[in-house]
């Protein structure tokens, strides 16, 4: 079977697979944890629910405008307002088929064969994926574990310097190390951006709500209004509001480039669901109470995760300030040949926890980082402590058995 010539730089989503796996193998009767998948394990509140079977009840059936509700996107305008203090307009948003989809919507309507994109590292898999698929180059910009996996402005620099691009790509906290720019940090970087007029920012701000131990999100744009034409956010209701399977996603930027996102999903999806954005529209009028319980579960599951990896010798990670992953360098169990086992790298180290302990996790190098695991939290107490145990278990084994 021919493909188009660009896939070949485009592979299947890894962590899809291995959860994929993983969920074949439960179906088999064996008892898995899986650490893999980016999914709340909350249902989506209930008046949510609500509103979109009033909607469908209602006849709520039929096409939308292609950038969503025009009631949508003004409620999306509204609430990011009061949430992060930034002005913003009906015409300034796009609803799109997910966050993923409305990346991919500004990616496409601004990059050309060879253009330039900036992505520190690690990365969400998906962004070099969408880079590739228009015609674009990824210049990986290297962070380490003893910076907190966060680019500086002498790295932000030296790559702008060097690679001339057209687009940086941000995200704020970060999936998969959980890490996250402060305002200090920001406002440096911002610093370099202004020297560098031609140069887009694409700050994806998708796990903005969910931050611990006292960490305070803040919006680049909000550090740095005169860059406002130039950033292009994106969001989306799936994690904050438990609502992955709805599919609904929102950028915010300059008008005429909303336009152009437009045109771009108007020949892809055309608009997102009809009732599903009647869902969503609920969503943006919940007390804060309820999405504040969802992230204090979760940092109460944060918590005892970094307590359980604390007792795993040979691991470590730097405690995550949002998202609700753990970054696990284990680069002293991926060179390992010891009895029946030959480990060389994280995917066999990965491979070898979900055959050997039965748990799931996503290798580091799906993320540009080889020698990590990425662990989500975002499952019940009981099972992180059983999860992590089996790990805990099954490097131990593969050292001394």
């Amino acid at each position: 079977m021919k493909k188009a010539h660009r896939l070949g730089q485009v592979q299947a989503s890894l962590t899809l697979a291995i959860t994929a796996k993983a969920a074949a193998m439960r179906a088999e009767g064996l008892d898995i944890v899986s650490f893999g998948a980016g999914e709340p394990d909350f249902n989506t509140p209930q008046p949510v629910i609500d509103a979109a079977k009033a909607a469908l009840d209602a006849g709520m059936t039929k096409y939308t405008p292609v950038a969503g509700l025009p009631a949508l996107r003004a409620a999306i305008a509204q609430w990011y307002e009061k949430q992060y203090g930034v002005e913003t307009t009906a015409d300034q948003v796009i609803v799109g088929v997910g966050g993923k989809q409305v990346i991919y919507n500004a990616i496409m309507s601004l990059i050309d064969d060879g253009d330039v994109v900036l992505i520190p590292t690690p990365y969400w898999l998906s962004y070099p994926a969408m880079v590739h698929l228009a015609g674009g180059r990824v210049e990986f910009v290297e962070t380490s574990e003893e910076e907190a996996f966060l680019m500086t402005p002498a790295m932000l620099e030296s790559a702008i310097q060097k690679h001339h691009p057209k687009l940086l790509i941000l995200n704020s906290p970060s999936n998969p190390t959980g890490q996250a720019y402060d305002e200090a940090i920001l406002r440096t970087l911002a610093e370099v951006l202004r020297k560098y007029p031609d140069v887009t920012i694409l700050w994806d701000n998708i796990y903005a709500h969910l931050t611990y131990d006292g960490f305070k999100h803040v919006e680049l744009s909000k550090v740095a209004p005169d860059l406002r034409e130039r950033i292009i956010t994106t969001s989306g209701f799936s994690k904050s509001f438990s609502m992955t399977g709805w599919r609904l996603g929102f950028a915010i930027a300059d008008p005429e480039r909303i336009k152009a996102m437009t045109t771009i999903q108007s020949h892809s999806t055309s608009n997102a669901t009809s009732f599903a954005q009647a869902g969503a529209l609920e969503a943006l009028k919940l007390d804060t109470s309820v999405l504040e319980e969802m992230r204090q579960t979760f940092a109460r599951r944060r918590s005892v995760m970094l307590e359980c990896i604390a007792g795993i010798p040979g691991v470590s990670c730097v405690a995550p300030k949002g998202a609700f992953y753990v970054f696990l360098n284990c680069k002293n169990y991926c060179n390992i040949e010891h009895g029946l086992h030959w480990i060389q790298n994280d995917l066999d180290l990965a491979k070898y926890i979900l055959e050997e302990g039965h748990v799931a996790t996503i290798p580091g190098s799906a993320f540009g980082a080889p020698g990590y695991l990425r662990l989500s939290f975002a499952l019940d107490e009981e099972s992180i402590r059983k999860g992590i145990g089996r790990i805990a278990e099954a490097l131990d084994k593969v050292m001394n058995e």
